[in-house]
C-alpha cells in the first residue's frame, strides 16, 4: 500500500508522525487476524464441538439447538462489548495512547474465553460462558481496530483502505477454516486415492490456533501503533457517569438521520449474512446430507469460494468507490446480488446432487460480499456523528448492526426451519430458512437509499 496521509482529529491537537504502507499492512492483518480468531471457531469448530454432545436431530436439545443458544448468547455481548469499549477508548488518557491499552485488554479476554471453550467442562453453559467472553474480547480488538480508520485515514482515503478490511474480513474465513480442519479429522490433505486425511477430531488447537493468529498480529499492531497512536490530555475527559455509560450503546436518530440510515441497512443486511455464517455447516450436513470427513472438506470449499469471489471484487469497489466519489450505489447492489446469491442455496437439491448449485450460490455470494465490505464501512465512516470526540464509540455503535443479527438470527430461525414450504422437512427446512434471508438482505439495499450526505 502506498503512504498515506495522517488524518488530523482536532486542530489544537500536535502533529504526530504519517504511517506509511507498512502500518496499513500491519492493520489490515490484524484486521485479518481477529477475524481469523473468531471465524474458526464461529464457522466449523463450535459446531463439531457442540455434536459431541448433542445430537444432530431428534427429541431433547439438538447440536443446532444448542448452536442457536451459544450463538446468540455471544452475540449479545458482540453487540454490547463493541460499542462499550469503543467508547472506553475513546476515553482513554493513558500514556501508552488511546488505542493500544484496549489491544491489549481486548486481546487477554479473547484468549480467556476460547480456553474456557477448549479445555473448561463439556456442558453446554461452560461453552455458552466461553463464547460469550471470547466474543467481548474480540469485539474489543474490532471496536480498537475500527476506530484506527478515522484516526489515521482521510477520508479520500478511506474507501481504499476500508475495502482492504474488507477483503481481509471476507479472506479470514478460508485460513480460519483451515486451520480448524488441519486439527480435526480430514478436512485439509487428501491421499493418492482421494480420500481425506487429517489430524484429531478432538484436537484442541481447533481453537488455539485461529487464536494464536489473533493474538500475534494483534501484538504486531500493538507496536506499529506506538508512534502515531492518539494521546488525550486528562483535562478533555469528563468524569464518566452512567449516563455515559448508557450513551455508549445509542446514539439521537433525529441529528443524524444518514448514520441511523446507514445502522438499520447494515443490520438487515447482516441478518442475511448471519444465517449463512451460523447455519453453513448445519446445512451441508442435514441439507447436502454430508458426514464426517466430507462435512468438513465441503464447509472447506464452500468458503473458498467465497473468498476467491470476495478477493476478485473487494479492493477494486473500495478503489473505484474513492475514484468516482460514489458509495451507495456500490453498496445497494452489491447487497441486490448478495440476496439473489441466497437462492441458490434455497433450491439445491436435498442431497448430494445440490452441491455444485449451492457452491454457484456461495461464489456469487462472495463476489457481493466483497464489493459490499470494501465500501459500506467508508459510507459508515463518511456519516459519522462525530469523527473527533466518539468516533470509536460511533463506530461501536454501528457495529452493533453486524453483531445483534448473530444474536436475532438463531432467536427466529427455528420458526422458518419449522415451515413446511417448499416441501422440506419441518424443523431442518434451510430452503425457507436461506429465502427469508434473502429477503432481509434486499430490504438492508433499499433502506441505503435515503442517505444524503453520501452519493
Amino acid at each position: 500500500m502506498s503512504q498515506l496521509p495522517l488524518s488530523t482529529t482536532a486542530e489544537s491537537a500536535p502533529p504526530r508522525p504519517r504511517p506509511g504502507g507498512g502500518f496499513f499492512t500491519i492493520y489490515v492483518l490484524a484486521y485479518l487476524g481477529a477475524y481469523v480468531g473468531i471465524m474458526g471457531p464461529g464457522i466449523l469448530a463450535l459446531y463439531t464441538r457442540l455434536t459431541e454432545l448433542f445430537p444432530p436431530a431428534g427429541e431433547g436439545v439438538t447440536s443446532v439447538g444448542a448452536l442457536a443458544i451459544v450463538s446468540a448468547a455471544g452475540a449479545i455481548a458482540a453487540a454490547l462489548a463493541n460499542p462499550f469499549i469503543g467508547r472506553l477508548s475513546d476515553r482513554t488518557t493513558s500514556r501508552f495512547g488511546m488505542r493500544r491499552p484496549w489491544i491489549v485488554v481486548s486481546a487477554l479476554v479473547f484468549a480467556l474465553g476460547l480456553l474456557i471453550v477448549t479445555f473448561g467442562p463439556a456442558e453446554l453453559t461452560t461453552i455458552a460462558i466461553g463464547w460469550t467472553v471470547s466474543q467481548i474480547g474480540c469485539n474489543g480488538l474490532l471496536a480498537v481496530y475500527t476506530a484506527v480508520l478515522p484516526d489515521q485515514v482521510p477520508e479520500r482515503h478511506r474507501g481504499t483502505v476500508a475495502a482492504w478490511l474488507g477483503v481481509a474480513m471476507n479472506v479470514a474465513a478460508l485460513p480460519a477454516v483451515w486451520l480448524v480442519g488441519l486439527f480435526a479429522a480430514g478436512t485439509v490433505t487428501f491421499d493418492d486415492a482421494g480420500a481425506v486425511i487429517g489430524g484429531e477430531p478432538g484436537s484442541p488447537w481447533r481453537f488455539l490456533a485461529p487464536l494464536v493468529v489473533a493474538l500475534l498480529t494483534a501484538a504486531a499492531l500493538f507496536f506499529a501503533l506506538t508512534p502515531y497512536d492518539r494521546h488525550l490530555a486528562k483535562s478533555e475527559v469528563t468524569p464518566y457517569s452512567l449516563r455515559d455509560f448508557f450513551g455508549s450503546f445509542v446514539f439521537d436518530p433525529r441529528k443524524s438521520p444518514d448514520f441511523a440510515w446507514a445502522w438499520i441497512s447494515r443490520f438487515f443486511f447482516m441478518l442475511g449474512i448471519a444465517y449463512l455464517l451460523v447455519y453453513q455447516t448445519p446445512y451441508s450436513q442435514l441439507h447436502l446430507g454430508f458426514e464426517g470427513p466430507e462435512l468438513d472438506a465441503v464447509v472447506l470449499w464452500g468458503t473458498l469460494v467465497m473468498v476467491i469471489g470476495s478477493v476478485i471484487t473487494g479492493y477494486a469497489s473500495g478503489k473505484l468507490s474513492d475514484v468516482f466519489r460514489r458509495r451507495k450505489v456500490f453498496v445497494v447492489t452489491s447487497a441486490l446480488i448478495y440476496a439473489v446469491s441466497l437462492l441458490f442455496l434455497v433450491f439445491a437439491a436435498p442431497d448430494h446432487s445440490g452441491l455444485p448449485m449451492a457452491l454457484v450460490g456461495l461464489f456469487i455470494g462472495g463476489l457481493a460480499q466483497g464489493v459490499y465490505f470494501g465500501v459500506d464501512l467508508a459510507l459508515a465512516t463518511d456519516v459519522l456523528p462525530d469523527k473527533d470526540a466518539d468516533a470509536a464509540k460511533d463506530l461501536g455503535v454501528f457495529n452493533i448492526a453486524s453483531a445483534a443479527p448473530q444474536f436475532v438470527a438463531p432467536f427466529i430461525a427455528p420458526f422458518f426451519l419449522g415451515l413446511t414450504w417448499l416441501g422440506q422437512q419441518p424443523g431442518m427446512n434451510f430452503a425457507a430458512l436461506f429465502l427469508f434471508a434473502a429477503l432481509f438482505s434486499a430490504v438492508g439495499a433499499l433502506l441505503v437509499m435515503p442517505i444524503r450526505r453520501v452519493r
